[in-house]
C-alpha cells in the first residue's frame, strides 16, 4: 500500500513537472519583414519553439513568381548584419518558406538576430527584406 502510494505520488509529481514545462513553452514570435532596396516585398516570419529547435515559417507578399530567393538568420540587426549567415533557411519560393533550425527560440530572442532575404541566388548581395527578431519579454 505504501509502495503504491509512493509510486502514485512520484507519477503525479512527474506529470506536474511535465505540465509546468509545457506551460512555460514560448508562444510563437512574429517577425515583421520590411522591404529593402525598393523591393516592395513585405511579410512575416513566425517562429515557434519546438523543444530545443525553432520552426520558422516565412510568408512574403510581392515576391517574384518562380524566383528562388535565399534567406537566412544572421547575427546583428537589419541596420548592421553580420554578412555570414548564422542559420540557413529553406529558399523562399513563390513567397513561402518553412524550416526547422537547430537553435532554441530563447537563444534567437536573446542573441541579437535578424532574418533577411536576398533578391536571388545570382544576386545574393541585394537584400530585399529584413526583420529583427524581437527580444524575449
Amino acid at each position: 500500500m505504501i509502495r503504491s502510494l509512493a509510486l502514485a505520488l512520484a507519477m503525479a509529481g512527474m506529470l506536474g513537472v511535465a505540465g509546468a514545462s509545457l506551460a512555460e513553452a514560448a508562444g510563437p514570435v512574429i517577425v515583421q519583414l520590411t522591404p529593402q532596396n525598393n523591393s516592395g516585398e513585405t511579410g512575416t516570419a513566425t517562429l515557434t519553439e519546438q523543444g530545443t529547435k525553432t520552426k520558422v515559417v516565412v510568408g512574403i507578399n510581392g515576391a517574384p513568381a518562380g524566383v528562388a530567393q535565399p534567406l537566412h538568420v544572421h547575427k546583428g540587426t537589419c541596420a548592421k548584419l553580420d554578412p555570414k549567415p548564422a542559420y540557413g533557411l529553406t529558399t523562399l519560393t513563390d513567397g513561402k518558406s518553412e524550416t526547422t533550425i537547430d537553435v532554441s527560440l530563447t537563444a534567437l530572442q536573446t542573441g541579437g538576430f535578424a532574418i533577411n532575404g536576398h533578391k536571388s541566388a545570382q544576386d545574393a548581395n541585394t537584400y530585399v527584406f529584413c526583420g529583427n527578431i524581437p527580444g524575449s519579454s
